[in-house]
């Protein structure tokens, strides 16, 4: 078996760069980049007694799609004897750190394991388990949570021996991640497994009583919700959780609703960052005061308020005038550049209202003369003569009362868009005129002279003969699209069919990264149990097909393209590589073409066909 080192290439696929970190015992997980679809991956060899299990288990777990799953993209081995897993790089901060930082709590719990649930209730829906929870498998990154290992774990972990209820494994799974996130204690299964990487940070175990039953949760979180609490009693109790869930949609359904998930609400708040808020101007600062400070606002979103008083400057604001108020922000630009209005007059002094209800400032001692030398400063120079208005304007004491000039309002002129969109409405209709006029009406069509084709009911042999050459120039006009597949040659063993004739549909997915795969023979010809393997593939219409392009995760073994079904001609043979091209001599019209296989590829463990995708062109 050769070296993996950075930069080795697998398969002629992936290329190794640095080893990244993982908790499984028998597997070395690495960040590698995928050469044909130019992605960045993770690559785990397995190794070790149950690499086999893994590799099977892993590839189970790649026909379930969740945005809450890292994917499995790839399972197999190399010529070198490699086992290899590629699936989706993990993202994101696991459960264990961030209960290293501080408890979470209830609500971030409750979403966290929540949406874990829902995730493995969709892979419960194929048929596919964890097995193998625990924080190490559960990662937040940003507002999605994301659960690893699904598969690849569960098989180097249990092997053959925790497969009995997968389903309660990871019901009991999740209610221990929820018990750990809020305690940092763990009350499932035992960590110090021989699956588990010696130099891993294994969480304390939950304590329990003389009956075996876990601590109860209300005793360690004050105040938690009485659902939760009962949750965890019947999962970890004397009984061994038979009166808890039984799989993961149990979970969700006792957990239901939940909130946003969030790696930052996540942590205590002690260490929850406080970025600077911006700075808010008030009408203090028009008078050179240091204003209010700048607003804090946390990352949960809800405003941080506080109850201190605002300390003004000394001639900040004239004395006996009120404090600025913090919610009120001065944006000269929105007026016109006109200088801040005076503020109105404080309580106790001689005020009145005029005609117009508003109120009229009163001089006051020891203002006056002071905001008099700074009076004409602050209104604009050609309104320096005159006075302010309460009514909103400046009085000019030669010319009258100028009104203020309003705000400029900003927008987009919608006329030229008009104007524009009905220039393009008149050429479209001038267009379309002109082509009604010079294209040939259906009527002038169907008075045309008949065809070769249409006289063939005539039953004559000639006309016939015609039909059968005009018919297809018309049918070479579709596009090859695969609609359905089937095996032919399944086998059956012990009432079942073997070949898993149920994952045919993902050899024409238009997903490469899944694929189709036969059963593990020991003989390259099926065991000698049969002497072929069709997949025959029913087009959507009959079209012409010149180029038949098949990708494997296998490469050797023989395969012919047939056209039609079994024992159909012949149209082009050879062997399996990671990208097979078979060019045809000639265009072949037809709604069926099979890909007949008489001897399969050799992998590590057997003789195995992996079919990712079918491309007819």
């Amino acid at each position: 078996m050769s070296t993996v080192e950075p930069g080795s290439v697998l398969v002629e696929r992936y290329r190794l760069g640095q080893r990244t970190t993982t908790d499984l015992a028998a597997a070395t997980a690495w960040e590698a980049h995928d050469l044909i679809l130019d992605r960045e991956v993770r690559v785990t060899l397995v190794t070790g007694h149950y690499a086999n299990d893994a590799l099977d288990a892993a590839r189970r777990a790649a026909l379930v799609t969740d945005p809450r799953l890292v994917r499995v993209l790839d399972a197999g081995s190399d010529a070198d004897g490699h086992k290899y897993v590629v699936t989706e790089p993990h993202t994101g901060t696991t459960l264990t750190e961030i209960v290293s930082s501080g408890l979470v709590d209830e609500q971030q719990a409750r979403a966290i394991v929540g949406e874990a649930a829902a995730a493995l209730g969709v892979a419960h829906a194929r048929g596919v388990h964890h097995t193998a929870l625990r924080p190490e498998a559960v990662r937040i990154d940003g507002h999605r949570v994301r659960v690893t290992g699904l598969g690849l774990d569960g098989g180097l972990a249990s092997g053959d021996t925790l497969n009995v209820k997968p389903a309660l494994l990871d019901a009991q799974g999740l209610v221990a991640l929820l018990y750990y996130a809020m305690t940092a204690r763990w009350p499932g299964s035992d960590l110090e497994a021989g699956w588990i990487a010696k130099d891993t940070l294994i969480p304390l175990p939950a304590q329990v009583d003389a009956s075996g039953a876990v601590a109860p949760l209300s005793t360690l979180v004050p105040h938690v919700d009485t659902d939760i609490d009962a949750l965890v009693a019947r999962t970890f109790d004397a009984s061994g959780g038979t009166d808890g869930p039984m799989n993961p949609d149990d979970v969700t359904t006792a957990l239901q609703p939940w909130g946003e998930v969030s790696v930052v609400a996540s942590l205590p708040g002690f260490v929850q960052p406080e970025p600077e808020g911006p700075r808010r101007q008030s009408i203090a600062d028009a008078f050179s005061g240091e204003g209010t400070p700048p607003a804090r606002r946390p990352v949960s979103g809800r405003i941080a308020r506080t109850d201190e008083t605002i300390a003004t400057g000394a001639g900040s604001v004239p004395a006996g005038y009120p404090e600025p108020q913090n919610e009120y922000t001065y944006e000269p630009q929105a007026y016109g550049q006109h200088a801040p209005v005076p503020p109105p007059p404080p309580e106790g002094g001689s005020s009145g209202y005029d005609q117009f209800g508003q109120p009229v400032a009163q001089p006051q001692p020891g203002y006056d003369q002071a905001y008099a030398q700074q009076a004409p400063q602050q209104y604009p120079p050609q309104y320096a003569p005159g006075g302010f208005d309460p009514n909103g304007g400046y009085y000019e004491q030669d010319a009258g009362f100028a009104t203020q000039p309003a705000p400029k309002r900003g927008g987009v002129n919608p006329t030229p868009i008009v104007l524009g969109l009905v220039g393009v409405a008149v050429v479209a209709g001038l267009i379309w005129a002109i082509n009604a006029v010079l294209s040939p009406t259906p009527d002038v069509i169907a008075d045309a002279s008949p065809t070769p084709a249409a006289t063939s009911t005539a039953g004559t042999g000639d006309e016939g003969e015609g039909s059968s050459e005009a018919s297809p120039p018309a049918q070479t006009e579709a596009r090859p699209v695969i609609d359905s597949a089937t095996l032919l040659g399944n086998l059956e063993w012990e009432g079942d069919t073997i070949d898993h004739p149920e994952k045919v549909e993902l050899a024409y997915d238009t997903d490469p990264a899944t694929f189709y795969y036969t059963t593990t023979y020991q003989q390259a010809a099926f065991g000698g149990y049969k002497d072929a393997l069709g997949m025959e593939l029913k087009l959507r219409e009959p079209a012409s097909v010149t180029k038949v392009e098949l990708l494997t995760n296998t490469p050797g073994g023989t395969v012919q393209i047939l056209e039609g079904g079994e024992g159909g001609e012949v149209l082009a043979e050879g062997t399996f590589s990671e990208t097979t091209t078979f060019e045809l001599t000639e265009p072949v019209v037809s709604d069926a073409f099979t890909i007949w296989i008489t001897e399969l590829p050799q992998v590590s463990d057997g003789f195995r066909l992996e079919l990712n995708e079918v491309v007819l062109s």
